[in-house]
């Protein structure tokens, strides 16, 4: 339904730069005048500059401002539990001090200063009485227009948004008035224009992935009358989704509490008589968030998307040592935190996570980052973490492996890979560590992003083995690994020792967990005299150590690597590695890097190692030995990873200013 006159005489009323391509983008270019109410935000000099830039950029010249400093009580209200007020909405949670004084002062200045504006207008477009997605002071503004109706009679219309958050205060407003509206198209074009013109800036406060819906409607209310429908259609709306505010706990009183828990338990035995159980929704551990706070004033926010189970654990209860990245995860919050930053942490495969406070860098680990990242503010330093080649190469080579399997052997074994999610990561970065080295990096570079590497952080260091005997243990080797045997060239290994019948080969590795591998290569692994099936070991057990101590290098021919964390972890323990390029391990001079991935490569590699002089092999051990000590440790991961946050911060800095 179009009302012929409703863009006579008509401006927009908004509460904040960025609010009227947002909410209003359709009738920008077709009204009268637009008014922008607050400009200045204390919590965020940046965004004063940058809006100020936005504005005197705006490509539409009906702009105005009225220049109210914004209160800061966003979230201040009890969104479960709404209640307006003749200056907004009550608020009723904690809030810096003197901003709730501040909100109802702004509510007169805003009236005083809007009552000029609106004087001879006859339609005024303004924030509807929920705030949209659920700002207080959108429902202020709606409640100034409101107030000065009567006085200056002209017709206000509102927007028809609402979310997750806001949606009971709507349903709250639907019995008091009657309601008419109009659609419009939204000019996506020109809200693009405008948002860029706040990206630019740093100012832009909303999604950086929001798509306008394709229309948006408008809302006229006037009370109720004699013979108005009471019930039937209503009006559209354009829903979205917000991350909820804490929910305030109310105290109830005794009665009410045992009437609700005597309802509750009625319903869940009406509920069952129908096959149904009720139960409580309890947030999974993924859900979580864990808010760390700096000893001293804090810099800024920081948002941490990785391991959260590490900052859950229980008094006394220490970190596992299957996989060195929840370690990691408490080394890189720990730099924030002692660079002074307020730090988020949630885990990766968090996927209801929603921002709920403006993050000045995101550290994301690859799985779920492309999601956060197009929710946080376009000034938010994003830095992606990975622990992989690009997924692109890992999954083409971990599939590429499969088939050259497939064809040696007339077998297909499902599993045994390591398929990598499937992620737009780097497109959303704006910087890249990784654990690995030049291997890894090639992978990344088409993105040209720039990307730092990282040192392994292996859980134990080992002293020097000095009375290890190299010509014994020359004809002995090691594979080392998790799962994914195929991916990370098991098989090729053992066909190669099993038609070394002079050479041995301990394989150390969860062999439990892939039965089709085991199935498949069962003669190789149990049936062949100089192959010894051991299984997984613990390398902070002395089972490993003794095995080290047995074995002259480590065999590990992987198709895709993120740095080689157990070939480190072997070189800690001082082995020679006989390594794949793409198992992203540096060797120098002191192992060997297989020239392709060939079952008979790999013999050649192993008898010319072992027929080397036991005087050189312990000179290659030891150089193994002390490249893993001087590059790979935690305490040189906390220095590079300080290092590497430091520059960027530096270079954030210089671009500002």
């Amino acid at each position: 339904m179009l009302f012929p006159t409703m863009l006579e005489k008509s401006i927009i009323v908004s509460a904040h730069p960025d609010d009227e391509v947002l909410w209003f983008s359709s009738l920008l270019d077709k009204v009268n005048e637009i008014v922008i109410c607050f400009v200045n935000n204390e919590s965020y000099p940046g965004w004063n500059v940058g809006r100020r830039k936005s504005l005197a950029a705006y490509p539409l010249k009906s702009l105005s401002i009225l220049d109210i400093d914004q209160s800061k009580v966003f979230n201040g209200g009890d969104w479960n539990n709404p209640v307006v007020t003749e200056y907004g909405i009550e608020i009723v949670n904690k809030t810096p001090p003197g901003q709730s004084e501040k909100y109802k002062k702004n509510y007169e200045n805003l009236r005083q200063q809007l009552e000029q504006r609106l004087i001879g207008r006859l339609n005024v477009f303004t924030h509807n009485p929920w705030g949209e997605y659920g700002h207080e002071e959108h429902i202020q503004v709606y409640q100034v227009v409101k107030s000065l109706q009567d006085k200056i009679k002209f017709n206000l219309w509102y927007s028809n948004y609402v979310s997750n958050k806001s949606f009971k205060l709507m349903v709250s407003h639907l019995n008091r008035f009657h309601f008419e509206y109009a659609s419009f198209e939204t000019d996506k074009a020109l809200a693009r224009d405008i948002r860029d013109i706040y990206k630019r800036n740093k100012c832009w406060t909303w999604y950086d992935h929001w798509e306008w819906y394709n229309e948006e409607s408008f809302i006229k209310e006037r009370d109720l009358e004699q013979g108005d429908r009471m019930v039937g259609n209503l009006f559209p709306i354009n829903l979205i989704k917000v991350s909820l505010p804490p929910v305030r706990a109310r105290k109830s009183s005794l009665y009410y509490s045992v009437i609700g828990r005597t309802i509750k338990k009625l319903m869940r035995e009406i509920f069952r008589k129908f096959g149904l159980d009720v139960r409580r929704y309890v947030p999974k551990v993924y859900e979580k968030t864990v808010s760390l706070e700096p000893g001293s004033k804090s810099q800024g926010n920081v948002l941490i998307s990785y391991h959260i189970k590490p900052f859950l654990l229980k008094p006394g209860e220490s970190i596992p040592n299957s996989h060195t990245s929840q370690w990691r995860c408490l080394q890189i919050t720990k730099t924030f935190l002692d660079l002074g930053y307020s730090v988020d942490v949630i885990d990766s495969h968090n996927h209801v996570f929603q921002p709920t406070k403006p993050y000045a860098l995101f550290v994301g680990h690859r799985i779920n980052f492309d999601r956060i990242a197009g929710l946080l503010d376009s000034n938010c330093i994003k830095i992606a973490h990975l622990d992989t080649a690009h997924w692109v190469y890992n999954n083409y080579s971990t599939y590429r492996r499969k088939l050259e399997l497939q064809q040696r052997r007339g077998i297909t074994i499902k599993g045994s890979d390591r398929i990598v999610e499937q992620t737009l990561a780097l497109e959303h970065a704006d910087c890249i560590t990784v654990c690995g080295n030049d291997f890894n990096v090639n992978t990344l570079r088409y993105s040209n992003k720039p990307v730092c590497k990282l040192p392994q952080t292996p859980p134990v260091v080992y002293p020097w083995p000095d009375d290890k005997e190299f010509g014994s243990c020359r004809a002995n080797f090691l594979w080392f690994g998790s799962h994914g045997f195929v991916h990370k060239g098991l098989d090729l290994v053992l066909e190669a020792f099993a038609e070394m019948p002079d050479y041995h080969l301990y394989v150390c590795g969860p062999l439990k967990k892939e039965e089709d591998f085991v199935t498949a290569y069962h003669k190789e692994l149990y049936q062949t005299p100089n192959i010894h099936a051991v299984g997984w070991v613990d390398v902070e057990t002395p089972e490993f150590t003794v095995m080290a101590k047995k074995c002259l290098g480590v065999v590990y021919p992987s198709c895709a690597e993120a740095g080689g964390g157990n070939v480190i972890v072997c070189m800690h323990a001082g082995l020679i590695p006989l390594v794949s390029y793409e198992s992203s391990v540096d060797v120098e001079d002191f192992g060997m890097m297989l020239k392709d991935n060939s079952v008979s490569t790999i013999q050649n590699a192993v008898q010319m190692m072992s027929n080397l002089p036991s005087g050189q092999l312990r000179q290659m051990a030891r150089k193994a030995w002390e490249f893993a000590r001087a590059n790979h440790t935690r305490g040189k991961f906390a220095e590079d990873y300080k290092e590497f946050v430091v520059n960027v911060l530096e270079k954030a800095g210089s671009k500002e200013s």
